[in-house]
């Protein structure tokens, strides 16, 4: 139908501006492929190219004519593809290591098609990488022997590695007998609360948890768990689970080793103990009778070699401690100074008795005020430990300085540096790291021609390395040795309590007294009862758990020094009774426990049951007398 002629001039200037307008929008449309920084292509169904852009023209001289050519090849098909179908066709194409999206368009009168190409190079190469390296990392996770999990609020598996799906897998394989089965929802019960507390707290929780198999078999894992947030913000839980099964039973071996060790050394002590009561105290006794000069001197051996033997018991307590990591300090406020010269006088007349030139230095010429919190026993068992050695080791006529001084000082602590020095036999270097070795020492005569067991100085650098210092040694073969060590203490300030002295003499303050031992050791019965009666104590003795029992209900007692290993009832249960007595003033009666049982722990134990005081055998007359005075007053 032809085209009508306007009929007014205004009708032809308004078509006039409407084909302007037209021929203005239809260039536009023209110059709009040459301006886009893509290439763009049109091309006939049979692949003739009809059109290409700038774009277009450079990526073929960056490609060059035979890799351009082989893509046109390849587009040829899309093309017709694209006309055939009526709608737009996508493909991912790459020559010469680069990456491009095209786009087949059919045109709208579907005897040409538009081809538009992105390059996504970039893009490919970075995905590549990425799942590269999540492959990568899968596969490390997967290598780990640990199991590694990830589980949402609700305890479904989002994440598992290869570890955790054999578990998994494990407890999934058979169906459990009905005992197993109960166990195995309790855990599973266990795991969900620990999950819920996680993600309640946001806090990182490290436990045991057990893995029971459909087999009834038991395992252990480590596991820790922390909150781990989703990429949806919904908070989960990351789990890494280690089975620790072999290590757990590994370490209860161990400890049921180290108790049975523990156990063996405390029954060999009680064994020995209890008659090295009765020799030492027995000579004791015999040494307050008239005597000649070489009945004395008889005596003086006897109680001298009970007291090396009960060193050497108490040496190897020590390592058992230290080794068990049982070795408890006792600090209390104590004068340094003052407790150190005390605890070294017997050893300083020993070394003037030897022939040995004997000096030293008190603390206090170096530090004014030498009041400190510690364990006075510990460190007075390290100078006499080393001055021991110094006199043992050096020969007649040489010499021997021990000392303390004080280094540092603020005003909560002091420093001090204690120092033993000899001109004895010398450490060679290749043997001074040894000489701290259990059981060990430096030489192998050293044992035939000085004695002693080799623990010394191992218990004492263990003790100093406790109280946060350490054992130094600067030694030369045939010249001397000396020992050195520094320790940090509390100042305790200037006032200390004051002892209270309790003389023997004084045995008028027990004067009528009445006590009862229970003891079944004949021996130790009459041990006591010669130290009790000399003090003017009436004394009633039972030889067992149950006469103890019965003798503490039927009669008042000022005290009870009851022995631990009894027969028919021990000295723990012999006390729960006593204590249980309706009356009282019976149940009340101050307890002593007199054992052969040295350890700390036992100490604590026997407290803890109801006794007052603990008293280890063998012991010193002086230390019964102020336990029953402390008791008593």
């Amino acid at each position: 139908m032809p085209t009508e002629l306007p009929t007014t001039l205004a009708e032809a200037h308004a078509r006039i501006r409407h084909l302007e307008q037209t021929l203005v929008e239809e260039k536009m449309l023209l110059r709009m492929p040459a301006q886009n920084p893509n290439p763009v292509y049109c091309l006939a169904p049979d692949g003739g190219l009809l059109y290409a852009n700038p774009a277009a023209l450079r990526l073929r001289q960056e490609l060059g004519p035979e890799a351009m050519d082989e893509l046109r090849h390849q587009a040829v098909g899309w093309v017709q593809e694209a006309l055939a179908v009526g709608s737009e066709q996508q493909h991912e194409v790459s020559s010469q290591n680069r990456y491009f999206t095209l786009c087949a368009v059919p045109g709208p009168d579907k005897l040409s098609a538009t081809l538009y190409i992105v390059e996504v190079t970039e893009r490919v190469k970075a995905e590549r990488e990425r799942a590269a390296q999540q492959a990568f990392t899968e596969q490390v996770l997967n290598s780990l022997p640990s199991m590694v999990y990830v589980r949402d609020p609700a305890g479904r598996y989002v994440y598992a590695n290869q570890a955790t799906h054999d578990a998994l897998a494990k407890l999934s394989a058979t169906k459990p007998v009905p005992a197993v089965a109960e166990q195995q929802a309790l855990n599973m019960a266990s795991y969900a609360a620990t999950d819920a507390q996680v993600l309640s707290t946001g806090q990182e929780l490290a436990l045991e948890q057990q893995l029971m198999l459909p087999s009834g078999e038991e395992r252990w894992v480590h596991t820790v768990k922390r909150p781990l947030t989703w990429a949806n913000g919904v908070p989960h839980v990351l789990g890494v689970s280690t089975d620790i099964t072999e290590l757990k039973q590994a370490r209860e071996q161990a400890e049921a080793a180290a108790q049975a060790r523990a156990n063996f050394l405390a029954n060999m002590s009680h064994e020995i103990r209890t008659p090295l009561n009765g020799v030492l105290g027995i000579a004791g006794q015999l040494a307050k009778t008239a005597l000649n000069p070489r009945q004395q001197e008889l005596v003086g051996i006897i109680r001298s070699s009970g007291k090396h033997l009960l060193e050497i018991i108490n040496d190897v307590l020590d390592m058992a401690k230290i080794t068990s990591g049982k070795l408890e300090m006792a600090p209390e406020p104590f004068d340094l100074c003052e407790s150190m010269f005390q605890a070294s006088q017997p050893l300083a007349l020993q070394a003037i008795e030897k022939g040995l030139h004997v000096g030293g230095n008190r603390l206090r010429e170096t530090c004014a005020h030498p009041q400190v919190i510690g364990d006075s026993f510990r460190i007075n068992q390290i100078m006499l430990n080393l001055i021991s050695n110094a006199i043992k080791f050096t020969p007649v006529g040489g010499s021997i300085h021990a000392g303390a001084y004080q280094v540092a000082e603020t005003d909560d602590y002091l420093t001090i540096e204690f120092r033993v020095s000899d001109t004895g036999v010398g450490i060679a270097p290749d043997k001074q790291e040894r000489i701290f070795e259990s059981f060990t020492q430096a030489y192998a005569d050293t044992t035939r021609q000085f004695g002693g067991t080799g623990l010394g100085l191992t218990i004492s650098r263990a003790l100093v390395e406790q109280m946060g210092g350490q054992l130094q040694l600067q030694s030369e073969l045939g010249k001397g040795s000396t020992f050195s060590f520094q320790l940090t203490l509390p100042r305790a300030g200037h006032l200390l309590p004051v002892p209270e002295e309790h003389a023997l003499a004084a045995t008028q303050q027990l004067q009528g007294k009445r006590v009862l031992l229970v003891e079944d050791n004949d021996i130790n019965r009459l041990v006591a009862r010669m130290l009790l009666e000399e003090w003017g104590v009436e004394l009633d003795e039972a030889e067992d758990g149950p006469a103890g029992v019965a003798a503490a209900s039927q009669h008042r007692y000022d005290a009870v020094l009851m022995d631990i290993q009894l027969p028919g009832m021990n000295g723990v249960e012999a006390t729960a009774v006593i204590r249980a007595l309706p009356n009282p003033q019976l149940a009340q009666v101050p307890i002593v426990a007199l054992t052969a049982n040295a350890f700390e722990e036992d100490a604590q134990q026997y407290l803890a049951a109801g006794m007052n005081a603990c008293i280890s055998k063998p012991f010193e007359e002086e230390v019964l007398f102020r336990t029953l005075i402390s008791l008593l007053a």
